[in-house]
């Protein structure tokens, strides 16, 4: 029989969960490190895969250097997209996380999927699956992650030189792993669209259609312009 006490924690856990920008220095045993991993490696992947593999750092300057490195494209991508708010990125504070998790994507697996479907769309969809679960697993822990999305240029090659990454893999996204830390990212003025927005969802009714495609549901092109200026944390004033 289905027990909704699972059911309640997993969707409390799916609720709960938030990207943190801010953490303590508090160290994160290796135990919990392992147990976080543990369930990651056991999502779903194409073709069952499983491309994933970890690189876990700890050491503060390593770290520090991570950071640098993946928050070094952001002047130039502030010239080319002003109106987007960079301000809710994580990179530039991957360094405060006691760990990083370099989530990292076997390209060679990319053989096991359909030809027509050979580019990396299914190796990214399984690494993404793969660092949700890690997610999770760290919320059920009372730790606190992010997404560092981390795709390809010199910031890549950085830090693959920096970790001794064979080319074998891709760098698909680097996962802060701590504690949060409540009181400085309340006091982050340029967290608060995160803080008032990250929460809300979209009402199910809404989203779900039985049977075919209710029309009468459908946005339209203002109504979703307007959810992406009012509602994402991306962008939060108008264009001008």
């Amino acid at each position: 029989m289905p027990d909704s006490l699972e059911y309640e924690t997993l969707r409390r856990l799916v609720v709960e969960r938030r990207s943190t920008r801010r953490f303590r220095p508090d160290a994160v045993s290796r135990e919990l490190v392992e147990k976080v991993l543990d369930v990651a490696r056991h999502s779903p992947s194409a073709a069952n895969s499983q491309p994933w593999e970890f690189v876990v750092v700890e050491e503060g300057e390593v770290r520090r250097r991570i950071a640098r490195a993946a928050a070094s494209v952001f002047s130039e991508a502030r010239k080319r997209d002003s109106s987007f708010n960079w301000s809710v990125s994580v990179q530039p504070f991957l360094g405060q996380a006691p760990v990083l998790i370099v989530v990292l994507g076997d390209r060679r697996m990319m053989e096991a999927y359909p030809n027509i479907l050979r580019g990396n769309v299914l190796l990214r969809q399984s690494l993404a699956n793969c660092v949700y679960g890690l997610q999770l697993a760290a919320a059920s822990l009372g730790l606190a992650t992010a997404w560092g999305t981390l795709q390809g240029g010199t910031a890549e090659a950085e830090i693959r030189e920096l970790l001794g990454i064979p080319d074998t893999f891709v760098i698909d996204h680097i996962v802060p792993l701590g504690y949060a830390d409540e009181r400085e990212g309340a006091r982050a003025a340029a967290l608060e669209p995160a803080r008032l927005r990250a929460p809300r969802r979209r009402d199910l009714d809404s989203i779900v259609h039985w049977g075919c495609y209710d029309v009468s549901k459908a946005r339209s092109d203002e109504d979703a312009r307007d959810f992406v200026w009012l509602e994402t944390v991306t962008r939060v004033a108008r264009e001008p």
